[in-house]
């Protein structure tokens, strides 16, 4: 099977999708030694950097790769084509389309600002497009699935399921944390991740830890990802963006990672999180579920007094974050990116024999 794959923003993501979308390079070669593959660039001077990117995910991969810009995208000669990145952006004329939708966040009213509102309307007609132009369509977990059907006009028999999963990421865990060494964090402190959007949650979260600080509990929250411009926080200490090392570093070592998140496709630092060998404390909503099962506590997403319990308990019953720890390890070894390569071929293999 020859699978083309729209690879625009392959250099820009590290993270997130950009993780996804790697380790599915890395294991698919793996899976099945005759396929091939053919990477499309945004612009014809991003291929050198992009040879050099295929080379460091894998020589298995590289050796059957070759890479071309999107303008030959159109008519590439492919028996499939993959979009990872949420649309179908140029579509091809000869090759059936599978796009992964990993939520549609971007379409829905999740962000109350004035010029949010066309941002909406333009990616509500992105989405539309992709579902009906595609002939099958991965999601990234059940939720997604239903949130695609409930909000677009899709035929649900092209939907297919496929699970993210994590690294091995407690084996590039840090003795020490650099971060909690500079801000000067020390002993118990809560972390979170993530972007200041909306979404995100993070204003419940504040106000849990108000309450945890207004009945003497000083324990510090350490924020990783963009800076909030609201800093005015005592308890607050922002680490900015970190390295995977030190990201494992700060799973395992925090009380708990607290992940608010009241709308998410995946919600893959959670499952990180227990990976690494830490514990979780989510919101009860969205994907998150199927990501933690059993394994974490929850609170309702609009709860702050509820996560502020949860909060209260993590931080003093020892047995309780052992119980965690363990419960984590074990449900984040359900998720495989080896099963995850397995069932997106599968997908591709389905779409190109249609």
């Amino acid at each position: 099977m020859h699978i083309g794959i729209e690879a625009a923003r392959l250099l820009q993501e590290r993270r997130g999708i950009g993780r996804y979308v790697r380790q599915l390079l890395l294991h698919m070669p793996l899976l099945q030694p005759d396929i091939r593959f053919t990477l499309f660039a945004r612009r014809s001077a991003d291929i050198a950097e992009m040879r050099a990117h295929v080379a460091a995910i894998s020589p298995a991969f590289a050796e059957r790769t070759s890479i071309e810009a999107m303008s030959a995208l159109r008519t590439g000669n492919v028996d499939v084509m993959w979009y990872p990145w949420n649309w179908i952006t140029v579509p091809s004329a000869r090759a059936p389309m599978v796009p992964t939708i990993l939520d549609i966040a971007p379409m829905l009213q999740l962000d109350h600002r004035w010029w949010k509102v066309h941002k909406r309307w333009k990616y509500r007609r992105r989405y539309t497009a992709t579902v009906q132009r595609a002939e099958l369509i991965i999601a990234i977990s059940a939720f997604t699935a239903s949130e695609i059907q409930r909000a677009l006009p899709v035929d649900p028999s092209k939907l297919r399921v496929t699970l993210l999963a994590t690294d091995n990421i407690a084996l590039i865990a840090n003795a020490s944390s650099a971060s909690l060494e500079r801000l000067g964090v020390s002993g118990p402190f809560f972390l979170t991740v993530g972007a200041q959007e909306s979404r995100k949650n993070l204003g419940v979260l504040y106000r849990a830890m108000e309450i945890l600080h207004a009945r003497g509990e000083r324990v510090p929250l350490m924020q990783c990802g963009p800076t909030a411009k609201r800093t005015n926080y005592a308890w607050l200490h922002h680490a900015g963006y970190v390295d995977d090392g030190e990201l494992a570093t700060l799973y395992r070592d925090a009380t708990a990672l607290v992940f608010p998140s009241r709308y998410e496709g995946f919600g893959l630092p959670a499952l990180e999180a227990m990976a690494a060998g830490g514990r979780v404390i989510c919101a009860d909503a969205s994907s998150l579920p199927e990501v933690v099962g059993n394994a974490a506590l929850r609170f309702p997403w609009d709860d702050a007094e509820a996560l502020a319990r949860q909060l209260v308990r993590v931080l003093h019953d020892g047995a309780l974050r052992n119980s965690l720890t363990a419960a984590g390890a074990e449900q984040s070894r359900r998720f495989s990116w080896g099963k995850t390569a397995r069932e997106t071929l599968a997908v591709l293999g389905e779409a190109a024999g249609r």
